[in-house]
């Protein structure tokens, strides 16, 4: 009985405790999300910062490219932010003036020179330019 009791009573613990947590967490979750990234590990990293139409893009390879993050909206609006300062510096910045509440879809890849051929691209990533 005494053990029964006991687990009940941790049972009844952790559940109260899990419940404080997500009430506590709830206005965490409901916050805008502003910074859409691609995948951490990739050779070129980018960003969207919905506040401030950001787009970040980084060289990560010591290959003479550069790095170029490519850019459209849905109504087919589209650009490019290039990283060509060499690999390893601070990301590139490119502000650009986008309509509140439009699709963006953005990629990275690895560029040789402005115009010249890509040797690596990243999966697209979709992000919302008011931030939600």
């Amino acid at each position: 009985m005494q053990a029964t009791r006991r687990i009940a009573m941790a049972a009844t613990t952790a559940v109260a405790s899990i419940g404080a947590l997500l009430a506590v967490g709830s206005p965490a979750q409901a916050a805008t999300i502003t910074k859409f990234c691609n995948a951490p590990y990739s050779p070129v990293p980018g960003c969207f910062y919905s506040t401030g139409d950001i787009f970040t893009v980084q060289d990560l390879r010591a290959d003479g490219k550069r790095g170029v993050l490519i850019w459209m909206l849905d109504g087919g609006r589209h650009g490019e932010c290039h990283d060509a300062n060499g690999a390893n510096n601070p990301p590139t910045k490119c502000d650009v003036d986008l309509p509140e509440g439009e699709l963006v879809t953005f990629w990275t890849v690895i560029r040789d020179g402005a115009d010249g051929p890509e040797s690596w691209e990243s999966e697209p990533m979709v992000a919302w330019t008011s931030g939600r």
